[in-house]
């Protein structure tokens, strides 16, 4: 990863740390935040479901305005950025939701990240006939034209609990931005009745934020139980985060304020390309001359899009039916070719994510 990428990555800065009671306080970027409050910590249990399951769905549930696209992007870059698997991240809207069979077409075979930004109310809009054409076509999604079968995760982003098709809104996690005073009965149908303070103490931090321009967390940080606050989307903005167990509030900035910059992203976005390509593939090709074409290829590869010569996919084929039909071992395939693993000292993961999980 460039250095210009990792300027934000920081080790967290302890604190308190002397009761082991109390919550503990790191910085982020600089900024102070409560570690479990982090939503890099409700990404790491979505990554660990998303890379077993085949099939992950996520509800984001808010009013107009409330961060809910903005919760979408900063969800997605993590996942993308803090999964072992490579992923692919698309952003569509309610035209491409209800014409799902066309969607999947556009797919490359590789395992997305999709965001169906603003999909309230289909069921006002459409007849029950079409709403049925998309729950099926939901059901095959993992099956994508040209490929095999990949992994894939679902964000839907819709105004109240109630406001997608039962079947679509069904969810492993849920992320909600705001709560109406008419849609705490429906929160504690989904969450219990058990979690009725919690859902009441966000609305009224959520409200405090607004119109003061900070809020507080649950959390008690000292010994005299001392409210600890955050500034409102400066850079934090209060959620609440349902994995269909536990609810707790949580924090979450832009993804802009995480990585600037981040190609995965842009490309979801439809951004167009701000750099001079012909500048940077002649720095590429200096740095690496006769790999840098190579070197794309398979990075393309692991997106889902074969660049590959004809004789090379032909090969690659040809080699993978031998294995499930001949009994040798790859190790000394690549030992009678001469073979070796290729050893590279790089730079060690960045722990600004792991360790504020």
């Amino acid at each position: 990863m460039p250095m210009q990428e990792l300027e934000h990555i920081r080790r967290p800065t302890k604190k308190y740390s002397t009761n082991n009671h109390l919550p503990t306080i790191i910085k982020w970027k600089g900024v102070n935040m409560i570690r479990q409050e982090s939503i890099l910590a409700a990404a790491k249990e979505i990554i660990k479901w998303g890379e077993t399951k085949d099939i992950t769905k996520i509800g984001l549930v808010g009013e107009e305005d409330s961060g809910k696209t903005s919760l979408a992007e900063t969800l997605s870059h993590i996942i993308h950025k803090e999964s072992k698997l490579e992923w692919v991240v698309r952003k569509f809207y309610e035209k491409e939701l209800m014409d799902f069979k066309e969607t999947l077409k556009t797919l490359t075979p590789a395992n997305h990240i999709l965001i169906f930004d603003d999909v309230s109310f289909l069921s006002g809009k459409h007849g029950k006939k079409s709403i049925e054409q998309v729950k099926e076509s939901v059901t095959k999604i993992r099956h994508l034209p040209g490929g095999k079968d990949v992994k894939i995760i679902l964000i839907y982003n819709y105004h109240y609990t109630k406001g997608l098709d039962k079947y679509l809104r069904q969810a492993h996690f849920r992320f909600f931005t705001t709560i109406g005073s008419e849609e705490e009965e429906n929160m504690e149908d989904i969450v219990g009745s058990r979690n009725s303070g919690l859902i009441k103490y966000f609305s009224r931090s959520l409200q405090q934020g607004v119109i003061k321009d900070f809020f507080p967390s649950p959390a008690r940080v000292h010994t005299s139980k001392k409210k600890f606050f955050y500034k409102y989307r400066d850079p934090f903005i209060p959620v609440l985060f349902w994995n269909n167990s536990t609810l707790r509030m949580i924090i979450s900035p832009l993804r802009q304020w995480i990585q600037p910059i981040c190609s995965i992203c842009s490309d979801a976005n439809g951004e167009a390309t701000k750099v001079d390509i012909a500048e940077f593939c002649d720095e590429f090709e200096k740095a690496y001359p006769k790999w840098s074409v190579t070197i794309v290829k398979q990075f393309l590869k692991e997106r889902g899009i074969n660049c590959y010569s004809k004789n090379m996919v032909s090969g690659r084929r040809f080699l993978d039916r031998a294995l499930e039909t001949k009994v040798f071992n790859l190790d000394d395939l690549a030992v009678h070719l001469g073979l070796t693993q290729t050893v590279t000292r790089l730079r060690k993961k960045p722990k600004d994510f792991a360790s504020l999980q």
